[in-house]
């Protein structure tokens, strides 16, 4: 009997040492995991999200890796929103680049159930290495209805450890600014004299002023002209050589009089907008442009943004062999612009 005894207590004694290796072993082999983040990728309460996760491992072998929203303290995702969505999607594609971590291996497949996330399909994890992955649903998690720190619990293979994310009532920045309508228009002169003397036997040009514009105005921007005189006017001879048919295209013929203006070159400069003169007022393809009186007349315009437009503006002029003589003959051409905003 007392054999017996003896017996049955080294057993129970071999059983108790057995039950506390096994409980030591169970112990050593989970451990916690080091570095380790959640970045939810909006912190606003009630807000659907995706995520990114980095964490590096203790222990090698793992096969899944699990994300608990309600982790084991009193904080609780919960409510009308502070839930995981139970489609997801994970993939680790991008996350390498940005974090310097290793993107998690394996073909990788996520599920959602309450308030935890798994994401299975994962080659062996090694020791001591830091993993990322992102879950790449916009709606993977929906934040609580309530701001607060939450700490979830992040679980690789036996290893895991508790984070700390913060929910907050508002994580957006709005930033209001004016760009301030702009328009600028500079002539290059005020004086533009023909380049030789009017003859009977040409049609004579004047040397040219050109017209800058620079504008932000979306819909693009104008540009008229007028003159005084209707013509080149001569007090000393009482003589106007007549400007051509204002708003209609003119070419001059030596021998016969006529006044006209005209573009003769356009810069179209950089912007969304394209320039070009006015069909009256081309002076581009051979005609010299077309007459000016009193009535500001359109002669060019764009349909956009402008930086460094330039217009060569030229008037023209041809006479016969009766124009009285005089060294007076002028005209004054007035030019305006506008943004059209």
């Amino acid at each position: 009997m007392k054999k017996s005894m003896r017996m049955l207590s080294v057993a129970a004694s071999a059983f108790v040492m057995l039950g506390g290796l096994l409980a030591w072993q169970g112990l050593a082999a989970a451990a916690s995991l080091s570095n380790s983040y959640l970045r939810i990728n909006r912190m606003a309460t009630s807000t659907a999200t995706s995520a990114r996760l980095v964490f590096k491992t203790a222990g090698a072998g793992a096969t899944t890796v699990s994300v608990n929203m309600n982790g084991a303290d009193s904080t609780t995702w919960t409510g009308t929103a502070g839930v995981v969505n139970a489609t997801q999607t994970a993939s680790s594609a991008s996350c390498a680049a940005d974090t310097g971590a290793t993107a998690l291996p394996g073909t990788l497949a996520a599920s959602g159930s309450g308030s935890t996330v798994t994401i299975t399909g994962v080659t062996a994890l090694a020791a001591a290495t830091s993993y990322c992955v992102d879950l790449t649903s916009t709606s993977a998690l929906t934040t609580p209805n309530t701001a607060g720190e939450y700490h979830p619990v992040v679980t690789a293979g036996s290893d895991n450890i508790t984070l700390a994310v913060r929910v907050v009532t508002n994580d957006q920045i709005v930033v209001n600014a004016v760009v301030p309508p702009t328009f600028n228009f500079v002539l290059s002169g005020n004086i533009d004299n023909f380049s030789s003397n009017l003859s009977a036997g040409s049609v004579v040009q004047t040397s040219g002023v050109t017209a800058t514009v620079n504008t932000n105005a979306k819909n693009g921007w104008l540009a008229w002209a007028k003159d005084s005189n209707t013509g080149l006017t001569s007090t000393a001879a009482a003589k106007t050589i007549p400007s051509t048919t204002p708003g209609t295209s003119a070419t001059l013929t030596a021998g016969t009089e006529g006044f006209a203006f005209g573009i003769t070159n356009v810069v179209q400069g950089s912007g969304t907008g394209t320039t070009t003169a006015a069909t009256a007022y081309n002076a581009q393809a051979g005609a010299h442009g077309s007459g000016l009186d009193a009535t500001l007349r359109q002669i060019a315009s764009s349909t956009g943004t402008t930086n460094g437009a330039v217009l060569t503006l030229k008037a023209a002029s041809a006479i016969n062999g009766s124009t009285p003589a005089a060294n007076d003959y002028t005209d004054t051409i007035t030019v305006i612009g506008a943004g059209n905003f």
